[in-house]
């Protein structure tokens, strides 16, 4: 019997694109071109603030470190940066088209990866002056995610780039991964490991001192999005295309909590998050349910 239950849920009605989870907001990227934001608790009686001005659909969000800031990519190839404690739009930021589809933050920069292989990173400052990385041609920065040293990169050909000290070394790390395109790369906590998901139905943990594979977590399906438990980093949640979301002591490798969030077959989960906390998870589906579950 799964140890798993609904703590909070919420019905917007619109695709969800993407998701993240601050220490006091919970934002949702919606396809109609804004972005539902929730302070403290998402609930039926707790009603988003809608944040406007964004074109063709939204593709990625990520709070800043402080959670102060919440970065917006849309299909416009535009990425907006708003202050959330003003609640104003503060920044805009025009990539080349298609370059913005996924997006990080280190530090102080924002970092973007998209249809061109190309790795850039913004900086917040008046110029908001445009740093190249690097890139891989011919290849689909499908992928990225950022600790307070590096960078990594996943991309469709199933390969992972590590950039080691990206604003000053940009050593380059790479290796391939997996038979399929990237979908999702996670740090550990101690910076030291990688967990990365694919369409090929595998997560891998790969030790990023030898860039070798450790271990393999098999779905059998395409896995969308993972995240690492920010306190206990053993614990690994992911969602696939057989509509389950799966708990994973990454330890032993096995598969611990297993259970199918909505009841709608042909819905697809996007995007699944831990707290800051780790207390709870949280997955939206492209249909727009999204719904938060707490291990009891």
């Amino acid at each position: 019997m799964s140890k798993v239950s609904v703590s909070s849920t919420y019905t917007i009605g619109e695709s969800i694109s993407s998701l993240d989870i601050s220490q006091e907001y919970t934002a949702a990227g919606l396809l109609d071109e804004t972005v539902a934001l929730w302070k403290d608790k998402v609930s039926k009686e707790n009603e988003p603030q809608r944040l406007e001005g964004h074109f063709l659909g939204i593709v990625d969000i990520k709070f800043s470190n402080n959670g102060e800031l919440l970065a917006v990519s849309s299909l416009d190839s535009v990425i907006r940066i708003w202050d959330l404690k003003k609640s104003i739009k503060s920044k805009e930021i025009a990539c080349d088209q298609m370059e913005n589809w996924n997006i990080c933050w280190l530090k102080d920069y924002l970092c973007t990866a998209g249809e061109g292989g190309r790795l850039s990173m913004f900086s917040m400052d008046q110029n908001q002056e445009e740093i190249p990385v690097f890139s891989v041609e011919n290849s689909f920065g499908s992928a990225i995610t950022a600790n307070n040293a590096n960078i990594a990169v996943g991309t469709d050909s199933g390969s992972l780039h590590i950039v080691e000290d990206p604003i000053e070394k940009r050593k380059l790390h790479s290796k391939k991964i997996h038979k399929k395109m990237v979908r999702s790369v996670k740090f550990s906590n101690d910076g030291f490991k990688a967990f990365t998901s694919s369409d090929d139905g595998d997560i891998k943990l790969i030790d990023l001192t030898k860039m070798k594979e450790i271990k393999t977590f098999q779905h059998h399906y395409s896995v969308n999005s993972i995240d690492v438990n920010p306190i206990d980093d053993k614990l690994v949640v992911s969602c696939s295309s057989d509509y389950k979301v799966r708990l994973w002591d990454t330890s032993s490798g096995q598969c611990i909590e297993q259970f199918s969030p909505f009841d709608k077959k042909d819905d697809k989960l996007w995007a699944v998050r831990f707290n800051r906390d780790g207390s709870l998870i949280g997955v939206c589906s492209q249909q727009g349910q999204l719904s938060f579950y707490s291990r009891n």
